[in-house]
């Protein structure tokens, strides 16, 4: 009777000489290498091609096909596995396969690390006797204890620290899954407070590649398994044999998600990429004390900025949205002409830039209206179809109703399109634009029968970012700007939207269990720059009068105020993060609306605040977060977006929010700080452990403060 093995190296392994070799063989079970405290094992995703199902209205794009999930090959089911090492570096090979055959081979090579981690630096697959397609590689899969309290850190947004529920996902079962889309970085930890917590990250080329980060339910109790997923293209070549093309890394270490993101910071920085990313001039967005997230014709958006530098003499970014001629999310990519005309949106520019404003506007770098009637003339041939053989399309805008289709890397006529946009508005006068969606959504892997790239794979990531160069060799000296942070683009975009310092707002869907956190302000400072909040002065939804009559009426005025801390809250948590300062939808009525003279005048002492602390929460570096003690508040928060009726929104609580916000800063000059602020309307008390040394204070109503280390 033949019996299951588990293999045991250790990091000991590191400091021996020479090359030893065990051989095992079981007919299932752990077949797994023992690297630490770390199992670490594959499995290989199986798909068939098949007919698709009839497609949705606008989908059909010819010879649809889908490619179906069938399966998958797993390491426990592998018939022998070999170890050798040779100093710190362990071979693994896994041979022979009940479906695969006997000549099927993995090999996976690892550097043992000192601190017990180790880094995975090749992993190919040979011999695959089955017919099934490879759809998703998932290696390494690292199996590590946790207790019913581990949280997941995950580069999900900002960054988030996730408290899962353990009971309720079953053995094996993804507990938690990153990307493509969305993945602001390319790294996770499984975090045990007081205990050991296990980083893992992708490294090389995988920003290049479609790729997800996720965290399953041990099969064994009182596990978890941290799995880098990698979709190659699904090619009948990569039946046979396949390789996965990048690196990564595995830590053990004692900390949490700053720990962590520290970690891929210091290696990222090693990078070419990132160093050229570092080196750009980002002076003229340093100037920048508040952006405007602006709504509207010239009559709308130009009155605030000049308001507020009339006010104030600093400098204000305008983000201009609906100055296109068209609906939003409606009939993109047709932005041009502008809806105020040419001469009078680039007299609009010019009054603006006369007067010291940084002007840019929105465009959509990655969609494409699938119910508009030009999308006969090219769209098909754009989109990216999905595995299952439909449309990536998705309608965002509940009253008109359109969808947006996303668009592949290889879309020559929709990026000559956009191309000639952007042209038109360097032309314009404009400081730079942003183009939407790229940086959050261009991951996604394309099937389209009619493209020449492989099904799969990263035709998506490579041409984008080819299509983005093309843009900026266009325009010398434009400044481009994108949503949210990711590895794969953040060296072509000088600056990215982040809008989750108004989770509640935004993204209340991830509580209670899941918490943002400035993840990014870590990994990214002084090599790209991040601004944005939803904070809305006035309250209320913006408008766009080009989707018809306002559905709501005089009730709004009465709903909004019934919140009267929401914008605060969202408007200095963001600045606390190093996030540059942004209010959304403001206009001249809020300037006149006599409820909000408190909230306006905190806009304009943040905005100073800011500016003048900008060797710290632009240049510096965000430290460790230091302990504070302060009073908690009950706060309501209304959840309304663009695309909600005031009065179909609904109401988040938090029962307890801190009083006062804080950071800890390092300048470039050596020199820490505490920044704090008070964003309610009354004094608060607060205690700070910053430095050694035990602080304690009042602060008044609405005021922020330095606190500088002695």
């Amino acid at each position: 009777m033949s019996k299951t093995v588990i293999v045991i190296l250790t990091a000991a392994l590191a400091f021996q000489c020479g090359a030893t070799t065990s051989d095992q063989s079981a007919p299932s079970g752990a077949m797994s290498v023992r690297l630490g405290e770390a199992g670490v094992g594959f499995s290989l995703d199986t798909g068939k091609w098949q007919k698709a199902k009839k497609p949705k209205r606008g989908s059909e794009v010819g010879s649809l096909r889908a490619l179906v999930p069938d399966g998958s090959v797993t390491s426990r089911e592998m018939k022998s596995l070999s170890v050798t090492t040779n100093g710190n570096v362990v071979t693994a090979v896994w041979k022979g396969h009940p479906k695969c055959g006997d000549g099927f081979t993995v090999t996976a090579d690892f550097t043992l690390l000192p601190d017990g981690g180790f880094e995975y630096s090749s992993f190919k697959y040979s011999g695959n006797e089955d017919g099934r397609l490879i759809r998703r590689i998932s290696f390494p899969e690292i199996a590590v204890p946790r207790t019913d309290k581990t949280a997941i850190f995950r580069p999900n947004t900002v960054g988030e620290v996730y408290r899962p529920d353990w009971k309720k996902f079953s053995d094996g079962k993804d507990v938690s899954v990153s990307g493509a889309n969305w993945l602001a970085f390319n790294c996770i930890a499984a975090l045990n407070d007081g205990g050991t917590s296990y980083f893992f990250d992708q490294r090389g080329e995988a920003r290049l590649h479609t790729v997800s980060l996720a965290v399953k339910q041990g099969t064994e109790p009182n596990t978890l398994v941290l799995c880098n997923r990698y979709a190659p293209p699904t090619t009948a070549v990569l039946r046979k044999s396949g390789t996965l093309p990048y690196p990564g890394a595995y830590v053990p270490y004692r900390g949490g998600w700053y720990e962590a993101a520290k970690m891929h910071r210091a290696w990222l920085e090693t990078t070419p990429w990132f160093k050229k990313a570092a080196a750009r001039d980002f002076s003229k967005l340093r100037e920048i004390a508040l952006w405007m997230w602006s709504r509207g014709g010239v009559e709308v958006s130009e009155p605030p900025v000049h308001w507020f530098m009339k006010e104030t003499g600093l400098k204000v970014a305008l983000d201009w949205y609906w100055w296109h001629g068209i609906p939003y999310d409606t009939s993109f990519p047709y932005f041009w002409p502008p809806r105020d005309g040419v001469d009078g949106f680039r007299a609009a520019v010019k009054r603006m830039k006369d007067r010291g404003a940084f002007v840019q506007v929105y465009t959509n770098g990655a969609s494409w209206d699938c119910d508009d009637p030009r999308w006969e003339d090219g769209g098909l041939d754009s989109a990216i179809v999905l595995s299952n053989g439909a449309l990536f399309a998705k309608m965002y805008n509940v009253f008109t109703r359109h969808r947006l289709a996303r668009i592949c890397g290889e879309a020559p006529k929709f990026q000559n399109i956009i191309r000639t946009l952007e042209r038109n508005l360097r032309e314009s006068g404009l400081d730079g634009v942003y183009m939407d969606q790229i940086s959050c959504g261009a991951h996604s892997p394309c099937y389209n029968p009619r493209h020449s790239h492989a099904p799969g794979g990263d035709a998506v990531e490579n041409g984008y970012r080819k299509y983005v160069q093309s843009v900026r060799d266009d325009n010398p000296g434009f400044i481009l700007s994108s949503e949210a942070t990711s590895e794969t683009y953040f060296d072509l975009f000088e600056a990215a939207i982040l809008l989750y310092s108004s989770w509640e707002r935004c993204g209340k869907g991830l509580l209670p269990q899941s918490e943002p956190v400035p993840a990014v302000s870590v990994i990214y400072r002084g090599a790209a720059v991040v601004f944005g909040s939803f904070a809305t002065p006035g309250g209320a939804p913006a408008w766009d009068p080009m989707w018809g009559k306002k559905p709501d009426g005089d009730e709004v005025e009465a709903v909004v105020a019934k919140y009267p801390d929401q914008f605060a809250v969202e408007f200095a948590r963001g600045i606390v993060w190093g996030i540059q300062p942004m209010v959304h939808n403001f206009t001249m009525k809020d300037v006149a609306n006599p409820r909000l003279a408190d909230d306006l005048k905190f806009m304009k002492d943040s905005a100073k605040f800011y500016y003048d602390n900008r060797d710290f929460l632009f240049d510096g570096e965000l430290l460790k977060p230091a302990k504070l003690k302060c009073a908690t508040k009950r706060v309501e928060f209304l959840s309304a977006s663009c695309y909600k009726r005031v009065k179909d929104s609904s109401t988040f609580v938090q029962e307890a929010l801190p009083t006062v916000f804080h950071s800890e800063w390092r300048a470039k000059n050596g020199r820490k700080a505490a920044i704090l602020v008070n964003w309610t309307r009354e004094p608060q008390r607060y205690e700070l452990e910053f430095g050694g040394k035990s602080l304690a204070g009042m602060l008044p109503a609405r005021t922020w403060t330095t606190l500088e280390e002695r």
